[in-house]
């Protein structure tokens, strides 16, 4: 069943959507602006370990803050499941919990809702949908949303850790806190420009984690670039030049070595930290492991 909705009809279905929200609340709003009111039904939704928060935003690749300012980010990076997902081209406005969604013109924008005109479509689950033949439009729209959200830049990670226990009759869990597993909020707000994570998508992480598991996050291998190092040392004399394994030597080592070129003459550096490689290291391999 879809219904049209504008004015405070719109603003009262959106304000249910995230009141009610129990098991996943998928907001997609190019820009981001929270007013007292907003927080207030945000804050009802704090502590709930259970409930995970997709928030989707976009637009404005040079200047992030003015889809989202940094106060309203560090107010969303409290919430114990959270995914904060980056999409560049963003237009499109959803809001939607495990019972129904509203595609419609609208932002998460606090000027929108006290001054514009705006239209929504409010679809909400049939109790028949197991034997419905067809998706409904909301169905559709939320597939959509997740989708996006999936194939995105993700920024900000948080997931809940539970303690699980079993029992001969029933199991049970117990919520002990939460870790954040992936943040790039500094590069997205232009505050870093060295050593940024690299992009991670939001399936990359689980949906919570276990206690009771030695390992609770997916490692990620740190690749180093040349650009990470903008300078090293030579591996003959341990003077300082720039680092550049394919030529881990200063000009002068170079053409006395050059002379017999063997790669893999013992040397004296480590190319990358200048540490004494004790003969470990060679034109072939600078870098001691």
């Amino acid at each position: 069943m879809s219904k049209f909705l504008t004015g405070n009809a719109l603003v009262d279905a959106i304000d249910e959507i995230i009141w009610d929200a129990k098991d996943t609340l998928m907001i997609v709003s190019p820009y981001i602006k929270l007013d007292d009111h907003f927080r207030k039904l945000f804050d009802q939704q704090k502590n709930n370990q259970e409930l995970h928060l997709i928030l989707v935003f976009g637009k404005n690749e040079k200047s992030v803050q003015k889809s989202m300012n940094k106060d309203d980010f560090e107010y969303f990076k409290q919430f114990p499941k959270i995914s904060i997902v980056y999409v560049p081209n963003l237009h499109a406005k959803y809001y939607g919990n495990e019972s129904k969604g509203i595609i419609t013109s609208i932002n998460l924008y606090d000027y929108s809702f006290n001054n514009n005109i705006e239209f929504g479509v409010l679809s909400e689950q049939s109790l028949f949908k197991a034997f419905s033949r067809s998706p409904s439009s909301d169905d559709e729209a939320w597939e959509t949303c997740m989708e996006i959200a999936d194939t995105n830049e993700v920024v900000f990670i948080n997931r809940p850790i539970f303690e699980n226990k079993k029992g001969l009759l029933s199991s049970s869990k117990n919520y002990k806190g939460s870790k954040v597993l992936f943040d790039s909020t500094e590069k997205f707000y232009g505050l870093i420009k060295k050593n940024m994570p690299s992009p991670q998508k939001m399936f990359d992480y689980p949906e919570e984690l276990d206690s009771n598991e030695s390992q609770v996050e997916r490692p990620v291998r740190q690749v180093q670039t040349v650009a990470e190092h903008s300078h090293g040392f030579c591996i003959r004399t341990g003077i300082q030049i720039k680092f550049n394994p394919k030529q881990p030597m200063s000009a002068e080592a170079w053409k006395s070595w050059n002379k017999f070129a063997n790669e893999n003459y013992p040397e004296k550096f480590c190319h990358k930290t200048g540490q004494a490689s004790n003969g470990k290291t060679s034109m072939k391999n600078p870098i001691l492991n």
